[in-house]
């Protein structure tokens, strides 16, 4: 399988969720702050994922999923643990849409990274299916060396780089700016100037 990694806007775009346990509530929790609509379809649903209805725009649909409930969504999540479900919800998926299947990678069209975000970095990682659980603990080990701190960071360099951009200098001069802000940003304090 060739991949080409790839970050997604999912502002005002329509999510579905169809599965209802754990790993539907780890999927629903790396989309929150995506500003996408979730729809979560499952006839049984974790009480964690019930919680999360007021968080940001999530419905439930508290019944098995139907073909019209993917009409119109923009990237299609299967996390059930029915082989039947699954396959029926990869069937009904058009071309056009992104479909993760969690249950065996190579059947969607999307793989879902274990992702670490700080601010306006997000660092992800893919193992082509091979192993989830490699993906998370590498993704929890670089979360010790970018921490929190990397937020600010990257808020100063933006900054940074806005302003150096309206500046009339050459291209090798803002080159030359730039790294020496992002030499301050990674060796001087975390809070920058």
């Amino acid at each position: 399988m060739s991949e080409y990694p790839v970050s997604l806007n999912l502002t005002g775009k329509r999510v579905v969720i169809v599965g209802g346990g754990r790993i539907a509530l780890r999927k629903i929790r790396g989309l929150l702050g995506c500003d996408a609509i979730l729809t979560v379809i499952s006839p049984e649903m974790n009480e964690d994922i019930k919680k999360l209805v007021n968080f940001d725009s999530i419905s439930l649909v508290e019944r098995e999923v139907r073909a019209s409930d993917l009409i119109d969504a923009f990237l299609i999540i299967v996390a059930t643990n029915s082989i039947e479900v699954n396959e029926f919800v990869i069937h009904q998926a058009k071309d056009t849409q992104l479909v993760n299947a969690s249950h065996q990678a190579d059947r969607g069209n999307v793989s879902l990274p274990a992702t670490l975000k700080r601010g306006r970095l997000i660092i992800s990682i893919f193992t082509g299916g091979a192993s989830p659980l490699l993906a998370r603990k590498i993704r929890d080990d670089l979360s010790y060396k970018y921490d929190e701190s990397y937020s600010q960071r990257l808020e100063y360099l933006y900054e940074e780089r806005l302003a150096i951009k309206r500046k009339n200098i050459s291209g090798s001069e803002k080159r030359r700016v730039l790294e020496r802000a992002m030499n301050h940003a990674l060796n001087g304090a975390p809070e920058m100037d």
